[in-house]
């Protein structure tokens, strides 16, 4: 081979690599159509509480709600940090909850009066599901209906506006669900002890919580199980969310997740002096957002509802733990990954024209004494400056998710193309 030849060569082939460098990482302004009335949010336990404070802070923005295993809005009150052991107790056990609600509805009054939360007039015709298992052992079920109490006080028709359960509708109180999120997908069966076997939605683990009185009726990692009765397909609460906030549901339609777009969640903090990943890290926030797009909703021809889930503790990206013990994992490090954002929503999503966005959490430090290091949302306050404004529209966290809300509604949200829709580009 010539010299001339060799370096034309070695020269194309930088090129190709800087090529493919450059579409993997280039970001592209997201064309999609949101439909403004029709934003809903939803959550997983420290999630179901952020989507909570969400929806009652910001809604001006969202008309629903779906709490899966969460509690009422303000339940931290106005504890520090440094009380985290009590908000754990009252948040987690119920302990010190108030059972009438009426501290949570006169906080929220409170803050409708001051104005650092949207009306709360805007609740009258707003759509909440909630669902609080009775075996649940992590988060006391009475949260939930605190919950339900809290949100009568503001709509209209509690009948027709709230659905709240405490067991799975169709296999009935006997049927035992522990704490996590009851799905209609096989691919949980591989983390759990026994697989599918008895009582699929109750695994056990003593890696978790061996304080629990009951070792079998609890949750544990990932915090999602397949739940079915054998001779039923499997109960999908997702689709019963999403029912509850716009209507009977389409469902089981295959989900391409070559329309999971990632974006910088740095991007659109707002924050001034929020300028580095560490900075974001320090907020509980991972690098990077998702947003699934159903093919009827790409482009911007056709306006398609939205909305917002929001995963648990240990249920963010980079969490890792170990498989259990009967499990097709034991024994093995597990990276959680997209277990959440990947299989629990968007094939009904697809179903329905839905384009879902997926928020990221990240842990605060590892101990249990260190801030956050689970990857909750902020549900309480992280830091004595947010004492005053975690539960309002001033919450770091709240905001950064209404900004992400606001670019995709404008058609500025600049996400990464996948992969694989770059290589295939002609």
């Amino acid at each position: 081979m010539n010299q001339r030849l060799a370096g034309f060569l070695s020269a194309l082939f930088i090129m190709s690599l800087f090529y493919s460098h450059s579409l993997v990482a280039s970001t592209q302004p997201l064309a999609v159509s949101i439909d403004d009335q029709q934003v809903s949010v939803s959550g997983v336990s420290s999630g179901a509480y952020m989507a909570i404070q969400l929806h009652i802070a910001y809604s001006d923005i969202f008309m629903g709600v779906g709490s899966i295993a969460g509690g009422p809005y303000y339940c931290a009150e106005d504890w520090g940090p440094e009380k985290i052991d009590g908000i754990k107790l009252t948040c987690m056990m119920g302990l010190g909850a108030d059972v009438t609600a009426k501290k949570y509805i006169d906080a929220a009054r409170k803050a409708d009066a001051d104005g650092t939360i949207s009306p709360l007039a805007n609740l009258k015709d707003d759509k909440i599901y909630l669902f609080n298992s009775q075996s649940d052992q992590v988060i006391n079920p009475l949260l939930g209906l605190i919950t339900k109490t809290f949100y009568k006080d503001f709509v209209e028709s509690s009948a027709s506006q709230i659905e709240a359960w405490a067991f799975i509708p169709q296999y009935g109180p006997f049927y035992p669900v522990a704490h996590g999120m009851p799905t209609d997908n096989k691919l949980f069966d591989k983390y759990q002890n026994i697989g599918n076997l008895m009582t699929p939605c109750s695994p056990s683990n003593s890696q978790q919580y061996s304080w629990f009185p009951n070792q079998f009726l609890r949750g544990n990692d990932p915090w999602m199980y397949h739940c079915d009765m054998g001779w039923f397909s499997g109960y999908n609460l997702a689709a019963d969310i999403l029912s509850q906030m716009y209507g009977h549901m389409k469902r089981n339609q295959p989900a391409d997740l070559n329309r999971m777009y990632s974006f910088s969640q740095l991007d659109y903090v707002g924050i001034p002096a929020v300028t580095t990943q560490a900075e974001l890290h320090a907020m509980g926030l991972g690098d990077h957002g998702y947003v699934y797009v159903p093919e009827n909703c790409e482009g911007a021809s056709q306006a398609c509802r939205l909305h917002v889930a929001l995963h648990g503790c240990q249920m963010f990206p980079e969490w890792t733990f170990t498989g259990k013990v009967g499990s097709q994992f034991a024994g093995q490090t597990v990276t959680f990954n997209g277990l959440y954002r990947d299989n629990v929503y968007n094939e009904v999503a697809e179903a329905n024209d839905i384009i879902m966005l997926y928020p990221q959490a990240i842990n605060i430090g590892t101990q249990d004494s260190d801030i956050n290091p689970y990857g909750c949302w902020e549900f309480w306050p992280f830091v004595d400056a947010n004492i005053a404004t975690y539960f309002t529209r001033d919450a770091p966290q709240m905001k950064f998710i209404a900004n992400v809300i606001a670019a995709l509604q404008s058609g500025t949200l600049n996400v990464e193309a996948p992969l694989i829709v770059a290589v295939n580009q002609p």
